[in-house]
């Protein structure tokens, strides 16, 4: 656990330069700021953008992005957290096929997909899903696919 501390230490540092080099290459025209036009490259950011400007002036300064980019990367670091945690209950849970499904998450919204042998185990694979921690809704698509 330590270990990884140190290491998201070292990545929070790497990555204050690369941020600006990255602003840098996305200002296209060079006003210091990022249009949503500018910004579409990056759709996680692009998808939210009114969020991330604070001011309202409908383009994102370097602190504003550098804001965005810390959040993003919070939410990936969450939700990859919340995907371990229902790989970890459907695991525990006997005769649902693990290998067979795929788990995705999304700020907390979780999506299952993948082949179960009976609809009960698809039913109790989402059940299962919806009670773990840091899962706000879940898209159950899981196939019944008799062997």
């Amino acid at each position: 656990m330590r270990m990884l501390a140190i290491l998201g230490l070292f990545a929070v540092g790497a990555a204050v330069p690369a941020q600006s080099a990255d602003f840098d290459s996305l200002d296209r025209n060079g006003d210091g700021y990022l249009s949503r036009v500018e910004i579409a490259v990056v759709p996680d950011i692009a998808r939210r953008f009114a969020v991330f400007d604070t001011d309202k002036d409908r383009r994102l300064s370097r602190e504003e992005y550098a804001a965005a980019r810390d959040e993003n990367e919070r939410r990936a670091v969450q939700d990859a957290a919340t995907t371990a945690r229902v790989r970890e209950a459907l695991n525990a849970a006997r005769g649902i096929p693990t290998t067979a499904i795929s788990i995705e998450t999304f700020e907390g919204e979780v999506q299952l997909t993948g082949f179960v042998p009976a609809p009960d185990l698809a039913s109790r694979a989402g059940r299962i899903t919806a009670g773990v921690s840091g899962v706000r809704m879940v898209h159950n698509n899981l196939v019944v696919r008799q062997r």
